[in-house]
């Protein structure tokens, strides 16, 4: 059982209605409002669980989630946030899917009391994709071996049916660890039946860094912003830029969080969540439940995480 405990107001929240089915976008939403938006969304779904159908979800919605990383070197682990990050960026160049914008799979994962590690499993995965409002989720993971290439792996989970598909995998040096990702984009789009135009071809392409260190550094921002430390997201950014200019991603993350921290909006950014109480909290919630990861696990159906939810109302 995992429990969450959140001190927090929690007047004003709406009842979810069915339309969350036509999931946000990916893209640039990234605004005070759209971030209060999509904790919001995230409770109201939270709220109306039982009532929701994911059987009346297009087949175009699809949500990714942090990697799942396998490594003995500590400092890589982070990679698993920047990779789903791009790769969400990569998917939505289709003009035939509809990606879940990362602030909802972020609310959601805080939450879930999960952004500190990112981790999504088989066994939650279909309850994330009901709750964020995607059909179909993507789980992916990568491994690093220092006697030879990482390897990147990916799966798409059908949230009514169960059925996982996995990709082949993808395999590239740690420096040129992009090349897996992109690799790994293609066979996403294979798998989700998607047929790309000779310009969104070209998109998907595009690297946006050749520095393995200033992949960290944007990986290490993306995973801050996730339990809103925005400040320290915004060092991490700038660090990204530092090491390399043409970091365009991470340039327009440096300006973004500019916005959020001066834009006056009324929405609480800095301080609403507690990073150390995020990680603490997800400790209990983790420990005795075991992570279950495999191509034809068939805990993606079968397996249920219960959470409970204690919400004290302030005054």
């Amino acid at each position: 059982m995992n429990l969450s405990i959140a001190l927090r107001p929690v007047g004003g929240i709406l009842a979810l209605s069915l339309a969350m089915a036509c999931a946000p976008l990916a893209g640039p939403r990234t605004t005070p409002q759209a971030i209060a938006a999509a904790d919001s969304a995230v409770k109201a779904a939270m709220a109306t669980e039982t009532k929701i159908d994911p059987r009346r979800f297009s087949d175009a919605t699809i949500g990714v989630t942090p990697f799942r990383v396998t490594t003995a070197d500590s400092t890589l682990a982070v990679l698993g946030f920047g990779l789903a990050d791009l790769l969400i960026t990569d998917l939505a160049r289709s003009g035939q899917l509809r990606v879940v914008d990362r602030l909802r799979v972020d609310a959601l994962m805080r939450e879930l009391a999960l952004a500190g590690s990112g981790r999504v499993d088989s066994a939650s995965a279909p309850r994330a994709g009901r709750l964020i409002g995607a059909r179909r989720l993507v789980l992916g993971s990568l491994t690093t071996d220092p006697k030879g290439p990482a390897r990147l792996d990916g799966r798409v989970g059908d949230v009514v049916t169960g059925r996982v598909t996995a990709t082949s995998p993808s395999r590239a040096p740690l420096d040129a660890i992009l090349d897996a990702e992109k690799s790994l984009a293609f066979r996403l789009f294979e798998v989700l039946g998607v047929r790309l135009t000779p310009a969104e071809q070209v998109l998907v392409e595009q690297r946006p860094t050749k520095s393995l260190a200033a992949l960290l550094a944007y990986s290490r921002g993306v995973r801050a912003e996730s339990i809103r430390d925005l400040r320290q997201a915004r060092r991490e950014y700038q660090n990204a830029v530092a090491m390399d200019g043409k970091f365009r991603a991470a340039q327009d993350r440096v300006g973004l969080i500019d916005r959020w921290l001066t834009e006056p909006s009324g929405v609480p950014l800095i301080g609403r969540y507690n990073p150390a109480g995020i990680l603490a909290t997800e400790g209990v919630n983790r420990s005795g439940v075991p992570t279950v990861i495999g191509v034809t696990d068939p805990a993606f159906r079968q397996r249920l995480a219960a959470t409970l939810i204690v919400i004290i109302q302030l005054p």
